[in-house]
């Protein structure tokens, strides 16, 4: 989800913790540390995160440090998710049942044998799955503490989140609304309270 190009929805974050003096040394090897690698084949795994170039997809090496633009970082937050529709898994996990029934004269299969096939068969389908892949860009202020994240979607920002604190040891804290409004009057000296007994007011009807 692009923030160089055409419209884009995004969440504003506030990043708490000291940037080190000496950054443009120390965070392009977490940056790599941190980069995309793509799912094994061979595994059941199903989600795979980590940085690209914000311009490249395909690149997670980083050979260069184009990530720096003039105060801002700027890199893309690749996600690869591969799953199995549940329509699918039953589907297949009902024909090995079948499949087991009758080869060994059962009439009636226990829960956990059912329970053990059906891993069994996520397991042979989901290194079938082609990833689907998407890419949520991440703009960084380093002066303002601020950043915004191409991507609106709870699960992503707190993955976002949790990604941003591991690769660099510090806080992306999700700035809502209510919380901006409470960070501006602390700004300007007002009491927080003032905040929590604003009420909903709606326009009037014509």
């Amino acid at each position: 989800m692009g923030v160089l190009r055409g419209s884009v929805t995004f969440s504003r974050f506030a990043i708490e913790g000291q940037v080190p003096g000496n950054y443009r040394e120390e965070f392009p090897g977490r940056i790599r540390r941190y980069g995309f690698r793509d799912l094994d084949e061979h595994s059941d795994q199903e989600r795979s995160a980590g940085w690209v170039d914000i311009l490249d997809p395909l690149d997670a090496e980083f050979l260069g440090e184009g990530f720096f633009k003039e105060g801002y970082v700027a890199l893309g937050l690749r996600v690869d998710i591969r799953v199995v529709p549940a329509k699918v898994l039953r589907h297949h996990s009902l024909m090995a049942e079948r499949e087991l029934a009758r080869r060994e004269g059962l009439s009636f299969l226990p829960k956990e044998r059912r329970k053990e096939l059906r891993e069994q068969v996520r397991w042979k389908l989901i290194r079938r799955v082609i990833p689907k892949s998407t890419v949520y860009d991440l703009v960084w202020n380093l002066d303002a503490g601020s950043a915004i994240l191409g991507s609106t979607q709870p699960a992503i920002c707190d993955l976002f989140a949790e990604h941003f604190q591991k690769t660099f040891g510090l806080q992306a804290i999700p700035l809502h609304p209510h919380e901006m409004m409470l960070r501006a009057a602390g700004r300007r000296g007002w009491d927080p309270q003032r905040i929590s007994k604003i009420q909903p007011w709606s326009l009037p009807r014509e």
